[in-house]
């Protein structure tokens, strides 16, 4: 009787401390659920439990707790469902209510652990008997059904996983990618190793004459070690990579955030800036008009609160414009003809010329609403507030598919390349058309005015 041997005392109680040290990383990994985790260390758990059952039990010879074996058996037959629940949850999965009638095998077994409890010692040696010979059908049959259990737990698992192949498209985050994988690669180790592992058992039980006994406490907790190891050690890896991930999409978000912020100073730069240019306008008007004028004094303050109340509509239409999904040709010219109309109002000095036929109505993104709109709005804004113009002409023209905006002044002109690098709207109306793969020309000189044209594909 190899398994009376001392050192399966030490190899047992090792087993059991190397599968606790191996088990706590992934217990204590807060970045995954707890039910993740949970379901990981239970996989250790088992193998924990059966060793210490053992040396309780057989190692020793007490008979009177043969019923704690039968008890355990329940825990080593959640074995197969634990993996499969681990997958699941790992993957973001719904457990099937099915897994429960595997709970049906560990009942009985509890159950029959019951009965041996409250029998008498002579019903309990002669079971712990049974046990050693190899003659208790129930406790071979049980152990037997542990091992066929989770290969078909494994089995199931394997299916759910596929359900994930050929999708990166629809799952294009790396994170849960390296989790399919991981799930695969977890799933693979453990349907081998057991189904070697059943083999084995199978083999040295009937061929070479090795009892179940020498297999539970030798057999069982060298291979299991074994297996264990190089699961831990994957999964530590695996979750290194996890951890790596998680923080490079951590960056990720950060950076999209940053980008989202830009976006929306840009649009609150155009539209806003567009109408406090139109009030600041009105009221340096207001200081400098004579006091008989009081009939273009009231006529101002009702432009300033008009322009005010515009002023609301612009940030509310820029919330508006970056959730839509698509908006019309049509909407775009209605939107730039009010927007003409109020510095019309506002500029009543300037003379305003807009023309722009739609020839076919066709459907534009938000993207591209929102930069054309506020493309015209900057640029509008700086001949404005910069080049003392008194004719804005502005054109746009369909060419099949391409848009075509020219926009032109009659002002003084500037610099264009020494200005761009120092003007944040400048650069703003360059990265705007550069977000649709547009293309914009600036023509502009001193005392020549300044023109654009813009070519973007709708």
């Amino acid at each position: 009787m190899l398994y009376k041997e001392p050192f399966v005392l030490y190899l047992n109680i090792s087993v059991c401390l190397i599968l606790l040290f191996l088990a706590l990383p992934s217990l204590l990994n807060k970045r995954e659920e707890l039910k993740v985790r949970m379901a990981f260390a239970f996989v250790f758990f088992v193998v924990i439990a059966t060793c210490l059952t053992n040396l309780l039990v057989l190692y020793p010879g007490n008979y009177r707790l043969v019923f704690l074996g039968y008890f355990v058996f329940f825990i080593s037959l959640l074995f197969g469902p634990a993996i499969y629940y681990y997958v699941v949850n790992l993957l973001s999965g719904q457990v099937s209510k099915n897994i429960y009638f595997s709970l049906i095998p560990g009942i009985a077994s509890v159950s029959y652990g019951l009965y041996l409890a409250f029998s008498d010692t002579i019903v309990q040696r002669k079971a712990f008997q049974r046990i050693l010979e190899g003659e208790d059908l129930f406790y071979e049959i049980t152990n037997l059904l542990t091992l066929i259990l989770t290969l078909f737990y494994c089995v199931k698992a394997w299916v759910f996983i596929q359900k994930f192949q050929n999708k990166n498209e629809e799952y294009p985050h790396s994170l849960f990618l390296r989790k399919i994988a991981w799930a695969r690669e977890f799933i693979i180790y453990i349907f081998a190793n057991v189904l070697i592992f059943l083999l084995l058992v199978l083999v040295l039980t009937h061929e070479f004459a090795v009892t179940t006994m020498d297999m539970d406490m030798i057999g069982m907790p060298v291979f299991m070690l074994f297996v264990y190891l190089l699961v831990a050690m994957r999964s530590m890896m695996m979750y290194k990579d996890f951890e790596y991930q998680f923080i490079l999409a951590k960056i990720e978000g950060e950076r999209e955030l940053q980008e989202q912020r830009l976006k929306i100073s840009g649009d609150l730069h155009d539209s806003l800036g567009a109408q406090l240019t139109f009030i600041n306008t009105i009221s340096d008007g207001l200081k400098n008009a004579p006091s008989t004028a009081e009939a273009t004094v009231k006529s101002k303050i009702n432009m300033l609160a008009d322009l005010s109340e515009n002023s609301i509509l612009e940030l509310k239409n820029t919330l508006w414009v970056l959730n839509t999904k698509e908006i019309h040709l049509q909407d775009l010219k209605e939107k730039i003809l009010n927007f003409i109309k109020s510095a019309s109002e506002a500029k009543e000095e300037i003379n305003f010329n807009f023309h722009f036929d739609v020839l076919e109505n066709f459907n534009i993104n938000s993207t591209q609403a929102v930069n054309l709109f506020r493309t015209v709005q900057e640029i509008v804004n700086n001949a404005l507030k910069h080049a003392h113009a008194t004719e804005i002409r502005i054109k746009m023209e369909q060419e099949g598919r391409n848009l075509l905006l020219y926009i032109a002044d009659n002002g003084k002109g500037f610099d264009y390349e020494n200005e761009k690098n120092k003007s944040f709207g400048l650069r703003n109306i360059e990265s705007r058309i550069s977000n649709v793969s547009g293309r914009m020309n600036v023509e502009t000189s001193a005392d020549n005015g300044t023109k654009y044209v813009i070519q973007i594909k709708l």
